[in-house]
């Protein structure tokens, strides 16, 4: 039991948590399940987002140079988001709801607040400059789009470019164009 739990935890974080390779289809709307609705996270902006995913990128560098831990979890989604509507498209696999979100929120931000720290501790006052993200793969379910395990490259000061593994996806809300941070996952 507590393998699957991590297992899921795991995947959770990222954001793909796929219980079979269908695409950016969602279990509960595969062909034959007539009584289950295709999930969906509904046309409100997510809460607090920004507009591009350069402009996040520049909130989490900015946070990262003021050390501003507040800052940085402001910019990823919250427990209603989680819980709530995102929670279809972040938890496709069919083990996740039985798991319950409340556990599930628990063991999420537990991880991504100590990694989060981790993040600061090596890189924060460093006076970094954003250049871009670079996803490792990018994944559609029920109105988002997880662009998965980004690399955040960053400029120092020597004026080279730099690649931070410091956060778990990047949450874009498709019909409102809104992005948020998933969460931070120490992949340094």
């Amino acid at each position: 039991m507590l393998r699957v739990v991590a297992s899921l935890t795991l995947c959770l974080s990222f954001g793909s948590c796929d219980a079979s390779t269908q695409g950016d289809v969602a279990p509960s709307s595969r062909v034959g399940d007539a009584d289950d609705v295709a999930p969906t996270v509904g046309d409100e902006p997510l809460t607090g987002g920004l507009a591009s995913l350069d402009e996040l990128g520049h909130a989490v560098v900015a946070a990262l140079n003021a050390r501003d831990a507040e800052a940085l979890v402001a910019l990823a989604i919250d427990e209603a988001e989680y819980t709530g509507r995102l929670f279809p498209a972040i938890a496709t696999h069919p083990g996740a709801e039985s798991m319950g979100r409340d556990l599930l929120w628990d063991m999420h931000i537990r991880q991504s607040r100590d990694d989060m720290q981790r993040a600061l501790g090596r890189h924060g006052g460093a006076n970094l400059s954003f250049v871009r993200f670079e996803p490792r793969r990018t994944v559609r379910r029920a109105g988002v789009t997880f662009h998965e395990r980004p690399h955040l490259v960053v400029r120092g000061e020597d004026g080279a470019e730099h690649t931070l593994q410091i956060l778990a996806s990047l949450v874009e809300h498709e019909s409102t164009q809104t992005f948020k941070l998933l969460g931070f996952r120490d992949h340094d």
